[in-house]
C-alpha cells in the first residue's frame, strides 16, 4: 500500500484561501496543457498520474467544459451483469450499510463499482442525483474523464481526487476517495468510491475510511472465493476426499469417498475416521505435528480393501484437522500421476533408427515392457538410454508417475535422502517438514535409476530390500511406507567387472537385471547417423523458423567417418550448431563444430588416396563428382541392401542403380 499522503488531493491539506487560488491555477494549467501551450512536465499543481488522464481523456474526444453523461446499460445487461458480480456485491453489503450508517450525517454518494466502472450499487445521501448517475452507469474515464474511481481502475491502487484536478467542469466543486478490490486470482473485481458535493468535506480520514472498507471487503470476497473453489474442487474431484477435525472426527466427506467406505449400518459424517479405517500412526503425525504425509497404502478393516492414500494435509483453522485425499489402491496405480513426475515425451514410435542393432534393442524394449519385471538398459554416455527407459514407462505405465535420478550426479552423502526420503529435523539442512524419496514418488509408476554403477555400495542393501519387500522407510523415521513401482535401471559401466571387484552387490546385480537392453554405441549404426542428422536438422529448423535445409555429400561423408565419441547427445548438439552456420540452405563439413571439421583431414586424405588409385592428379581439388562419387561407396559399405542405401543418401533407387553404373561401382553391391 503506499503511503496515504502521497494518495490524498492537496486540496485535504489547503485551508479556503488557498483553495480558490489553488483551483484557478489547476484550471489553467489544465487548458494549457490540453491546448498544448505548455508540455506536461510543467505542470505543477496536480500528480503526473493526473495531467495523464486529462490528456487521455480529451484524446477520447471529451470536453472538460461540459459533463458527459454516463451511458447506461440496459435492463437485459445490468441484470446480467449483476448475476456476474452477485459474489462481489455479497461481499460488500455489510461494509456499505456500515459505511452509510458512519457517513449518515454527512453529504455523500457511496459507489460500488465494477472493473469496468459500471455502478452496482450506491447509496445517495445527498438526495440530488444531478449527475445521473444510477446503477448501470457506465462511468469511468472514456465515458466521463478524469475521475477518481476511473483512476483507480486505470493505476490499480487507492487515489483521492478534488474539484478541479476532475477533467470535467461540472465535478469542480466535489471530491471523491476511491480503493481497490481484488479477487483470489489478484484480478482487479472493482472498486468503492465515497464521493462528497463539498471539496472541504473529503480528507485523510475520507480515504482511510474506504481503503480500510475495501480490504475488508476484499478479505471477505476472497475468502468466499477459495471457499467455492474448495467446494467446487471437493465435490467434482474423482479422488475420496475427508475433512477431519482435531479429534480425527469426519467433518464433510464428497460423494467418491461416500460411495467407498459408507457400510448400510453407519454414516461417515460425525464418525471417527479410525471406526472406519482403523488405527493409523499417520494421524498423530498429521494432527499433532502439523507434519504432511504423501503416498502410503492403507487397510480398511471392515471393506476389506486397500486404500492408497494421496495426501494427509493439516488444515491450519480452528479446528486444526486434515485433509484426507485417496483412491483405491488399483485406481492410484491406473490413474495417479503426481505432479512431481517427470514429463515422458517418447514412445517407441519416437525413437529414430533403422540399423539392426537399434531394431533389435526396441524389439527386446517392446516385449519387456509388457511385464512388470526389472529392466537394465547398458550403453555409452549418450547413446539415449532414458528414451528407452521412457518409451518403456509409455508403454507400461503411462498413467503413473516417471522419477529418474542420477546416482552420478547426487552427492554420495546425500542419495540415502533423495532416494529414501527423510523426517524433518533427519540432519543438518533438512526442511522441517521432511521430504519424500524418489521411490516414494515414483509409487504407481516408474523409478529411472541413471548409472546405477556410481550408487554407494553401502546403499545398494537398503535399495535391495525396498526392492524385494515394496516398503521403504524415510532416514530418520520409523514408519513403514508401501510402494508399488517398476525399476529400470541404465549404466555405461560393466556390472560383472565390478561384482568381481565387490564394488557392487551381486544380488542386486541380478535383482536388477532380469531382463536387459544394450544400445550400441553411435559409430557402430552405419547410415543411421545420416538418418538422426537429418532429424535433428528439420527439428531445428522448425523451430527456429528455417527454410528446409539439407547435408551436402561431403557433410554426410564427415559425419559417417567421424568416431561419436558422445554419441546421439554429440549428434543432437552438433546437428544444432550446424543448423545455426548454415547460410545457404545447404549444410557443408565447415558448418559442423570445429572437432568434427578436424575430421575432414582424414576425408581428404582418403579422397587423395582415391583419387591417386582412379589415376587422378592429387594436386587437383576433388570435385563434386568425386565426392559424390566416394559417399555412395562408403553408403553402398555401410549398408546391406540398395533401399537402405539409397534411403541414407536420400536418393531414389533408379537413381541410385543409375549413379552405381556411371561412377562403375557395381563390383561394391
Amino acid at each position: 500500500m503506499e503511503p496515504l499522503k502521497k494518495l490524498l488531493s492537496p486540496f485535504t491539506i489547503e485551508n479556503e484561501a488557498n483553495i480558490a487560488l489553488l483551483t484557478d491555477k489547476i484550471k489553467k494549467q489544465k487548458m494549457d496543457v490540453l491546448n498544448k501551450k505548455i508540455p506536461p512536465s510543467e505542470v505543477d499543481s496536480v500528480r503526473p498520474e493526473i495531467v495523464t488522464s486529462w490528456i487521455r481523456s480529451f484524446n477520447h474526444g471529451l470536453d472538460p467544459s461540459r459533463y458527459h453523461y454516463p451511458p447506461v446499460l440496459d435492463k437485459e445487461s445490468l441484470e446480467k451483469r449483476l448475476i456476474e458480480k452477485a459474489p462481489f456485491i455479497q461481499a460488500a453489503k455489510p461494509y456499505v450499510q456500515q459505511l452509510e450508517y458512519l457517513l449518515s450525517s454527512e453529504e455523500t454518494y457511496i459507489i460500488l463499482s465494477d472493473e469496468q466502472g459500471v455502478i452496482l450499487c450506491m447509496v445517495d445521501e445527498l438526495g440530488n442525483n444531478k449527475y445521473n448517475l444510477v446503477p448501470g452507469s457506465v462511468w469511468n474515464e472514456e465515458t466521463t474523464g478524469t475521475c477518481a474511481h476511473g483512476m483507480c481502475i486505470i493505476l490499480k491502487s487507492p487515489i483521492q481526487l478534488c474539484g478541479a484536478e476532475h477533467f470535467s467542469r461540472i465535478f469542480s466543486s466535489i471530491s471523491c476517495s476511491s480503493a481497490p478490490v481484488y479477487g483470489v486470482n489478484g484480478n482487479l473485481e472493482g472498486t468503492l468510491s465515497i464521493v462528497s458535493p463539498c471539496i472541504q468535506s473529503q480528507n485523510a480520514l475520507s480515504l482511510a475510511f474506504v481503503i480500510t472498507m475495501s480490504m475488508a471487503i476484499q478479505k471477505d470476497f476472497q475468502l468466499n472465493d477459495e471457499n467455492d473453489m474448495f467446494n467446487a474442487t471437493f465435490m467434482g474431484t474423482t479422488d475420496a476426499m475427508i475433512v477431519l477435525d482435531d479429534k480425527g472426527t469426519i467433518v464433510a466427506v464428497n460423494e467418491v469417498a461416500n460411495a467407498m467406505l459408507e457400510t448400510p449400518d453407519q454414516v461417515l459424517v460425525g464418525s471417527n475416521i479410525e471406526e472406519i479405517i482403523g488405527p493409523q500412526p499417520f494421524f498423530e503425525t498429521v494432527i499433532e505435528m502439523r507434519k504432511p504425509i504423501l503416498n502410503i497404502d492403507i487397510q480398511v478393516k471392515k471393506k476389506k480393501q486397500t486404500l492408497h492414500l494421496f495426501s494427509a494435509l493439516p488444515v491450519n483453522n480452528k479446528s486444526n484437522g486434515c485433509i484426507l485425499t485417496f483412491k483405491k489402491v488399483e485406481q492410484a496405480i491406473k490413474n495417479g500421476k503426481p505432479s512431481n513426475g517427470s514429463i515422458t515425451r517418447f514412445t517407441f514410435d519416437r525413437i529414430v533408427g533403422s540399423s539392426q542393432q537399434t531394431l533389435k534393442s526396441i524389439s527386446y524394449a517392446k516385449k519387456f515392457a509388457l511385464s512388470d519385471y526389472n529392466i537394465m538398459i547398458q550403453g555409452e554416455s549418450g547413446t539415449g538410454k532414458e528414451v528407452y527407459a521412457q518409451a518403456i514407462h509409455n508403454a507400461s505405465r503411462p498413467d503413473g508417475p516417471f522419477i529418474a535420478l542420477n546416482c552420478a550426479a547426487i552427492p554420495k552423502d546425500l542419495i540415502e535422502s533423495e532416494l529414501f526420503g527423510y523426517e524433518g529435523g533427519a540432519f543438518t539442512g533438512a526442511e522441517r517438514q521432511g521430504r519424500s524419496g524418489k521411490i516414494e514418488q515414483a509409487n504407481g509408476g516408474t523409478l529411472f535409476l541413471d548409472e546405477i554403477g556410481d550408487m554407494p555400495i553401502e546403499l545398494q542393501a537398503v535399495l535391495l530390500r525396498a526392492l524385494e519387500d515394496k516398503i521403504v522407510t524415510h532416514v530418520g523415521g520409523s514408519r513403514y511406507i508401501s510402494v508399488n513401482f517398476r525399476l529400470i535401471t541404465a549404466t555405461n559401466r560393466n556390472l560383472q567387472e565390478l561384482v568381481k571387484k565387490k564394488q557392487f552387490r551381486e544380488d542386486l546385480y541380478y535383482r536388477i537385471s532380469v531382463f536387459s537392453i544394450v544400445i550400441p554405441p553411435l559409430r557402430e549404426r552405419g547410415s543411421e547417423i545420416i538418418q538422426l542428422a537429418e532429424h535433428f536438422v528439420n527439428i531445428f529448423s522448425q523451430e527456429n523458423g528455417l527454410q528446409k535445409l539439407t547435408l551436402s555429400s561431403a557433410t554426410k561423408y564427415v559425419l559417417l567417418d567421424y568416431n561419436w565419441p558422445g554419441n546421439v547427445r554429440q549428434l543432437q548438439n552438433a546437428m544444432l550448431y550446424a543448423v545455426c552456420m548454415c547460410s545457404d540452405g545447404t549444410i557443408r563439413p565447415d558448418c559442423l563444430p570445429e572437432e568434427i571439421c578436424k575430421s575432414t583431414r582424414s576425408y581428404e586424405e582418403q579422397m587423395q588416396t582415391e583419387l591417386i588409385a582412379n589415376n587422378t592428379s592429387e594436386n587437383n581439388s576433388p570435385s563434386m563428382k568425386d565426392i559424390e562419387k566416394m559417399v555412395i561407396k562408403k553408403a553402398l559399405d555401410e549398408n546391406s541392401n540398395i533401399r537402405s542405401a539409397a534411403k541414407m543418401l536420400g536418393l531414389s533407387k533408379s537413381t541410385l542403380y543409375r549413379k552405381i553404373k556411371e561412377y562403375n561401382l557395381i563390383h561394391e553391391i
